[in-house]
């Protein structure tokens, strides 16, 4: 009998049988932990570049130039090209951290809440698993990016003569103004600089103000003058919103760890194991692992905007 997805909700008769068949199922058990970690995790969409690391260290370059060290020259008829070098950027090198954890499920769990003991279980490996790799990635973003200003207004975003569209696209402006290729497409900010941020009459006056699908109706993610909006909780400083070119500020180095009994894309989401407590303690365990770093390439690629 063929797999089904999603399984059906079980019933009364059959929990037990029917739970303990999706536990035996490494491929249902990574498909349903890979959907709650689907578009989850803000540092997958701000490093973009994806580098499968051999023996557990990433060698990169960071600044690297889009130009060459010198101008092309006016050349006579006959004459030699003028030859120039393609320059690459210092060298650096990050090491791969395996992060992961074990979480047990009881049987008298299982049988007390059914199936949502296995779904609470599978959401707080995918929660902590996105809360550890995003703060990681975001602090390393922090570091690498200097490119900075105070938000315009005063009293951050919060005060009546903030603006922080002015602020967004002035940061973009810097980036851009880099001439090196950069165009900002993701700006980054806390969940109460995103409330600010949605509540500023400026911003509200340039949103769809009819139909269902307005952001004051659904609260769904902001695209501002192009830019996505993204809200977290995993900043290293929350009074602080990154204006970021996602697709050349660096990536995530992985490993693919040969362990058979694993499911899942190190690459783009959670690794996923669960089998029966060896020890016969009555449980289950689930266990989820990311083996993962991530780098910054290009830290011009983004612009800080302090005080929001």
């Amino acid at each position: 009998m063929p797999h089904t997805y999603p399984p059906a909700a079980p019933s009364l008769a059959g929990d037990v049988l029917t739970i303990s068949r999706f536990l035996n199922s490494p491929a249902l058990v990574s498909r349903r932990l890979r959907t709650l970690a689907e578009n989850r995790f803000i540092a997958d969409r701000l490093l973009t570049g994806r580098y499968e690391v051999q023996g557990g260290s990433l060698l990169y370059e960071q600044n690297e130039s889009i130009f060459t060290n010198k101008a092309p020259e006016a050349v006579n008829p006959g004459s030699e090209y003028p030859r120039a070098q393609a320059t690459t950027g210092p060298a650096s090198l990050a090491a791969v951290t395996k992060w992961g954890q074990d979480v047990p499920v009881t049987d008298e769990h299982v049988s007390r809440y059914g199936r949502r003991a296995v779904d609470v279980a599978m959401t707080k490996i995918t929660n902590y698993m996105v809360k550890q790799v995003d703060t990681v990635a975001l602090a390393v973003i922090a570091a690498a990016v200097t490119q900075t200003a105070a938000a315009a207004g005063g009293g951050g975003w919060s005060g009546a003569s903030a603006d922080p569209l002015l602020d967004i696209m002035l940061g973009a402006a810097a980036i851009r103004a880099n001439d090196q290729g950069y165009e900002a497409d993701v700006v980054v900010m806390s969940d109460t600089s995103y409330a600010r941020l949605v509540s500023n009459q400026k911003i509200i006056a340039g949103l769809n103000r009819e139909g269902d699908n307005t952001v004051t109706r659904t609260g769904d993610v902001l695209n501002i003058a192009g830019l996505q909006i993204l809200p977290t909780n995993n900043l290293p400083v929350a009074s602080t919103a990154f204006i970021i070119d996602s697709s050349l500020m660096g990536g995530l180095g992985y490993e693919r760890i040969p362990s058979p009994e694993y499911q899942g894309d190190p690459a783009n989401g959670v690794e996923t194991w669960s089998r029966r407590d060896p020890a016969a303690n009555d449980q289950w365990i689930l266990r989820g692992r990311r083996p993962v770093v991530p780098v910054v390439q290009e830290p011009n690629a983004g612009f800080k905007v302090t005080g929001v």
